[in-house]
């Protein structure tokens, strides 16, 4: 054992970390990853991309989150950007993919990259005049970019009746805020189509025409307020694909082979077998096909456990609302005209609880749906508007048995042939998925990847989402990278989230893995793990685009410069007390820099500072903890994580899962009321209630007391019923009435301090001096010396 020096006296440190401060190891700073040029590729292609951002020059791989992604000759000969070759397949799903980089010293943030079916061209200027207009071939995808008051210019050339499909991903890059104009002129200038915000693609715009003429056509790209970012990336594709807006029915069965008809696309209606899958969906993508041609991007398709009804026509009256015999149930609609309200019906049982989501916005229909449940005589019983995001839910519980009929409308009474919905109707089921907090405000992508360097730990907390049910729950990574092993303990029914702490061996190869981490309960009730990284962010806060990946990125890396562990303490945290827990470093040799130290997380009703710091060259520090008076008494599992700064990055490595207990005080206390005047000198009682024994004797100390009012410091042992205090107020001290006096208790066990707070609200008043009696008779004499 090594000794160390901790708030004036030594502890131990134990022997792994004294050997760590020896060693000269790699520092695991982790890598940044801001863009990717070109944003995507044509399917069936190779391409070289380059990947910038800083900290790249380590990089070993790039991790893509879904198949069909061959990467080789990765280039790192530069610090901040790396090249490499991509084949992309020849079965590659068109649309968004997700990506890290990952080095030898960390992982990057998810990015995305867009997989389409034309040849890539890159954008030409200068081409920000129409009659300037860049000749494109017909297809194809340009990559271009626009900046402030920059429009770009493309022109293509169509025969009569030939169509032109337009579509750009811009915002959907989730790279700058780019909100997009999209337009296709005729060669005199004459506007046919455009486009701002298209409800299914978020931000993105998409425009389509059928040429009236043989000849020239132009498509122009913009921001549409023209303040767009210097070199804000876009993908253009231009083609004869087809572009629905809908596709109804918005849902389906598992399992089922469902007939499903395409809308609002300028060449009209066209209609798509799809196989569902087997298990439920929160939304799945398909792809309209006409002849050889398929859309650049999806529409949205959800799949459920049960039955679809859709409308039956002119369902707009209780008399004529669609019905449904069954719940759990699926009720598929249009709101196709201005002021429509569509009605449907449903048998209740009393008292049995439903829940009612409509599936509209989330499914990237214009709808903005309000809902109301009404009884068989038209009464409302249960309404809502928004509820997650601009889609409508509510629970209800039928008070008796009967028909119920439910409505659905667009808020502002609008209407139009593509504003789909689906409302399921069900029984509450439970569900469970888990997920990684979000550190950082603004911020979903910091610690939300498990590096773990050589050697050393990284701490994450994983919080558990509930539906319908409540329980314990087990939680496993499982096939995590060779060398690395998770601790963790089951999460109590009352917890909705915990620590878990991954740990690499000196020994562990450094690679990476994009792992399940699966949960289940006691009774059976299994879930996974969903990330939702936001992209952009506007106004107030407001996420213009996003995603979510439903597996967790694992790689061991470069060991660390530095080593925490927390020195476990022997005797328990109180309610209502303090402790001092101590925090052991250990540096590499060389390493100085302050380290920023954490708590993972606090256990119910114990608090903390959000961060210390340890300072530059130090390896102690205390972290100092507080417990409330309705603490919960229980073990309880802490981890702190500790962050540096080094090559202009953060460097994180955490304590082990350490124990503390909560336990209730040894004892309590009820400290008596006190009036006392400036210059006095008095006793204040407060009498104890002993709980638990202790041995030898406990110091208390009076806490509290108004500024030049002094108290004796006092011992008690576990056999004292009340503790005295001598007061001694100053003559100058000014009258004062204070009620948050307490009792600051230090008792010993096991050679460490239990500390409590007792007898909080302690009732003590200074009254203002006596009044003397010449002084009295002075006061008199004046008054009447001035009544004459």
């Amino acid at each position: 054992m090594t000794n160390s020096f901790i708030r004036g006296r030594f502890v131990a440190v134990p022997v792994a970390l004294a050997f760590f401060l020896s060693l000269g190891l790699a520092q695991a700073t982790g890598p940044k990853l801001n863009s990717i040029t070109p944003a995507g590729g044509q399917r069936g292609s190779e391409l070289e991309v380059k990947f910038s951002g800083a900290r790249l020059h380590d990089a070993k791989d790039i991790i893509f989150y879904s198949p069909g992604f061959n990467v080789r000759d990765l280039d790192t000969s530069r610090t901040n950007s790396i090249r490499a070759q991509i084949k992309i397949a020849e079965d590659c799903p068109l649309g968004e993919h997700f990506l890290r980089v990952r080095t030898a010293t960390g992982v990057s943030e998810l990015r995305s990259f867009y997989v389409g079916a034309y040849t890539n061209i890159t954008e030409a200027e200068p081409n920000n005049e129409m009659a300037k207009a860049q000749p494109i071939p017909y297809p194809c995808t340009v990559n271009g970019s626009t900046g402030q008051e920059d429009i770009d210019f493309y022109e293509v050339s169509l025969e009569k009746g030939q169509r032109l499909s337009a579509e750009i991903e811009a915002m959907r890059l989730g790279r700058t805020m780019l909100d997009p104009y999209l337009a296709i002129r005729a060669v005199g200038g004459k506007v046919l189509a455009s486009a701002d915000d298209t409800t299914l693609l978020l931000q993105d715009a998409t425009a389509s025409v059928v040429a009236p003429e043989t000849g020239k056509y132009v498509i122009e790209v913009r921001e549409t307020s023209y303040s767009g970012a210097a070199g804000s990336a876009y993908r253009l594709h231009i083609g004869s694909f087809p572009r629905p807006l809908a596709v109804f029915p918005t849902g389906g069965q598992t399992g089922e082979t469902m007939r499903v008809k395409f809308l609002a696309d300028v060449e009209g209606d066209l209609e798509q077998e799809i196989k569902l899958p087997e298990t439920p969906a929160e939304k799945i993508p398909v792809f309209a096909k006409r002849g050889s041609e398929s859309t650049p991007s999806p529409n949205w398709l959800r799949v459920s456990a049960f039955p679809n009804v859709l409308e039956e026509d002119l369902n707009h009256s209780q008399a004529q609302a669609t019905r449904s015999e069954f719940v759990p149930v699926a009720f598929n609609g249009i709101v196709a005209r201005e002021k429509e309200v569509d009605w449907f019906c449903f048998r209740g049982k009393k008292g049995e609880p439903l829940e009612i989501n409509v599936f509209a916005r989330r499914l990237r229909s214009p709808l903005d749906s309000v809902i109301e449940i009404r009884d068989a005589k038209g009464k409302t019983l249960a309404q809502n508007d928004d509820a997650s995001g601009p889609d409508s839910a509510l629970k209800f519980s039928p008070p008796e048995d009967g028909d119920y009929f439910l409505t659905i409308s667009d808020q502002l009474s609008q209407g139009a042939p593509h504003y789909v919905y689906r409302v399921e109707v069900t029984l509450p089921k439970p569900s469970l998925a888990f997920s990684i907090p979000q550190v950082a405000r603004n911020d979903s992508q910091t610690r939300q990847a498990i590096t773990v360097p050589r050697g050393n730990r990284f701490a994450t907390l994983i919080a558990a989402k509930r539906g319908s049910f409540s329980g314990p729950l087990q939680i496993d990574v499982p096939d995590l990278p060779a060398g690395v092993f998770m601790a963790g303990e089951m999460m109590a029914a009352k917890q909705d989230q915990m620590p878990v702490v991954f740990e690499a061996s000196e020994e562990a190869p450094l690679a990476g893995k994009l792992l399940e981490l699966r949960g289940v309960s006691t009774n059976g009730i299994a879930g996974g793990f969903r990330q939702d990284v936001e992209f952009i962010y506007g106004q107030n806060n407001q996420v213009y685009y996003g995603a979510r990946v439903d597996r967790l990125m694992v790689a061991v890396t470069e060991a660390a410069p530095f080593k925490v562990q927390i020195l476990e303490p022997h005797v328990p945290l109180v309610q209502s007390g303090t402790m001092d827990l101590r925090i052991a470093v250990a540096r590499t040799q060389g390493f100085e820099e302050p380290i920023s130290l954490k708590m993972l997380w606090n256990p119910p009703g114990v608090s903390s500072q959000p961060e210390i710091t340890l300072a530059k060259g130090a390896t102690n520090i205390v972290y100092p903890l507080n417990a409330a008076a309705g603490a919960e008494i229980q073990k309880w599992k802490i981890a702190v994580i500790g962050t540096a700064t080094v090559d202009g990055g953060p460097v994180y490595a955490s304590s082990q899962l350490a124990e503390i207990a909560v336990s209730e005080p040894y004892l309590t206390g009820k400290i008596d009321t006190l009036t006392m005047r400036p210059g006095e000198k008095t006793k204040l009682n407060c009498k104890l209630d002993q709980k638990i024994p202790f041995e030898g004797k406990a110091v208390v100390k009076l806490v509290g007391l108004p500024d030049k009012v002094t108290a004796s410091t006092s011992e008690i042992t576990k056999n004292d019923k009340e503790v005295s205090f001598e007061i001694v107020a100053d003559p100058d001290c000014q009258p004062k009435s204070t009620r948050v006096l307490f009792c600051s208790v230090a008792i010993q066990k096991d050679g460490e301090l239990v500390p409590h707070n007792i007898a909080s609200g302690g009732h003590l008043r200074i009254a203002p001096p006596k009044k003397s009696a010449g002084t009295d008779a002075a006061r008199v004499a004046s008054k009447t010396e001035k009544s004459r």
